[in-house]
């Protein structure tokens, strides 16, 4: 991306400015997770999947039919930004929106593995994106690989867009969204607010306490996935000049790693509680902070994708489980939208979206040291923490009592 959107010379100032483009995606995420989240609290959450649905697949579409710098000059990275916008807004409803209808249409006794597929379902979409760019790029040479190889999988996204369509639209509603309808048709709620500025407001108003942990919760996930992913991989392209192959080859596996703990988390879930599941992976990240750095300094492929992926399980895959079942409890389902959309995409753009950016700033800083990246991933764990222990589910004595995913929560509010 670097070499074909932003002009030749600098290849650290090229990198800043993809991991830039990177960074607007996820600033666009609040603002369509603000939008969306109202539509999907008024409309439903199925509608506002679809639509989510065709707005990424046609901008990611669009991003590989882009013309290069060379071709057209300035306007390459501005149509690219403008194609990471409408991914951004889009994705802003995707996967919290993937989550929510996940969440409230499992059973109790599985709610942690059934609301941890969305996040699955989301790991092996991008684990099919890596290895179709490694099946393309082991096919090509490299010069024919960043001159239109790369383009390849991006228009195929055409493919699983449509395919993705015609499996939402036989996609059944919440069984807890019906029954807000229910009450709203009753009189027993008051109608979703229109503007969706208002309806996160009311989100907010309705437990302060709860929307910060919701906006701090994902910190520690997000940023070790970016980190052990994005920012790794360019460290290990352009700090220490590995082969293509092999870095495609640790981000397959790293992907695979990761949706086999969230499978693994989301079942164990069930039989210990997502709050036990969110330390694991609390306490995994801080541990393996500094032997991950370490690792990624020396060189050598195999020991940086066996550090990869055991980051990736103990590290991510553990809080991305169990934050699929603690995210939706922290708001009430007729603000649930509003609340964990905006919450959830405001961090993203605040604190996991820059992450990249910012790792790639504090490594040329020191000169190509990558040690100030394991004292980010450290904090980010500490914001999830602090999260966990100040945030108080919602949820009914009853409903405590049939779902074991609740374990180790005292009391309802």
């Amino acid at each position: 991306i670097a070499k074909v959107f932003f002009p030749a010379g600098n290849d650290q100032v090229a990198l800043l400015a993809t991991f830039g483009a990177f960074a607007v995606g996820f600033i666009a995420r609040p603002i369509g997770g603000i939008v969306l989240g109202a539509a999907s609290d008024r409309f439903g959450r199925r509608p506002v999947l679809i639509f989510s649905l065709v707005l990424v697949g046609a901008a990611t579409t669009a991003i590989g039919l882009l013309p290069s710098y060379a071709s057209i000059g300035i306007w390459a990275p501005i149509l690219l930004m403008v194609m990471r916008i409408a991914q951004g807004f889009g994705a802003g409803a995707e996967m919290a929106g993937a989550i929510t209808i996940a969440n409230e249409s499992a059973t109790a006794h599985r709610k942690s593995l059934l609301s941890s597929l969305a996040m699955a379902g989301a790991t092996l979409g991008v684990l099919m994106a890596a290895a179709l760019f490694s099946l393309v790029s082991a096919q090509l040479s490299a010069d024919a690989f960043n001159s239109y190889g790369w383009r390849i999988p991006f228009i195929m996204s055409a493919v699983f867009t449509v395919a993705g369509i015609l499996l939402r639209r036989t996609m059944l509603e919440s069984p807890e969204f019906k029954e807000v309808q229910r009450e709203r048709d009753s009189g027993q709620l008051a109608q979703a607010q229109r503007n969706p500025f208002v309806a996160m407001a009311k989100a907010i108003k309705a437990n302060p306490r709860n929307w910060v942990a919701g906006f701090l919760v994902p910190s520690g996930l997000n940023v070790t996935t970016y980190l052990a992913s994005a920012f790794a991989i360019s460290y290990v392209t352009t700090e220490l000049g590995l082969p293509r192959d092999q870095v495609l080859l640790m981000t397959v596996t790293v992907y695979a790693t990761g949706f086999l703990g969230l499978v693994f988390f989301g079942w164990i879930g069930d039989f210990i509680g997502v709050r036990r599941v969110m330390f694991t992976g609390i306490g995994g990240a801080m541990v393996l902070a500094v032997p991950y750095v370490a690792i990624l300094q020396t060189g050598a492929i195999v020991p940086i994708i066996v550090a990869s992926i055991v980051m990736n399980f103990f590290g991510w895959a553990a809080a991305a489980a169990a934050h699929t079942v603690i995210m939706p409890a922290l708001f009430r389902a007729e603000y649930r939208s509003s609340g964990l959309f905006s919450s959830r995409e405001l961090q993203g753009a605040l604190i996991a979206g820059p992450t990249p950016l910012v790792a790639t700033m504090l490594v040329g800083w020191t000169s190509g040291q990558p040690w100030p990246v394991a004292v980010v991933l450290v904090v980010a764990q500490l914001l999830t923490l602090a999260a966990v222990l100040i945030g108080r589910p919602i949820y009914t004595m009853e409903e405590r009592a049939i779902t074991p995913a609740l374990k180790g929560y005292r009391s309802s509010p």
